[in-house]
């Protein structure tokens, strides 16, 4: 479940494209982005269907330099907490995220 649990976080596009936003990068607004995170990460409260993870990698490209085609890119990286809910359908078979804040 843990491994089942990093695949969705590092794809709720929501939460990091909200994230981005709020680091405010004006100009140098990000092309790219790639979250990296462990399933060792991820701790897991079954019975409030609750979890929490720690150390995921949020890495992004920053454009330095005019223009966008020919400027540097730096490639920063973040390291981001969170928690969350999730559900299991009736089988508990297909899990999802019902919430997740992000702490960085």
């Amino acid at each position: 479940m843990q491994k089942e649990l990093a695949h969705l976080i590092c794809n709720m596009h929501s939460c990091w494209s909200k994230l981005l936003v709020e680091k405010e990068l004006g100009n140098y607004a990000p092309s790219i982005w790639q979250v990296k995170l462990a399933a060792e990460a991820i701790t897991i409260n079954a019975a409030n269907k609750t979890f929490a993870f720690k150390n995921a990698e949020f890495s992004f490209d920053v454009h330095l330099e005019e223009p966008h085609n020919t400027g540097i890119n730096y490639i920063n990286t973040i390291p981001v907490y969170g928690k969350g809910t999730y559900a299991l359908d009736e089988k508990n078979q297909v899990l999802r995220i019902l919430n997740l804040v992000l702490d960085h």
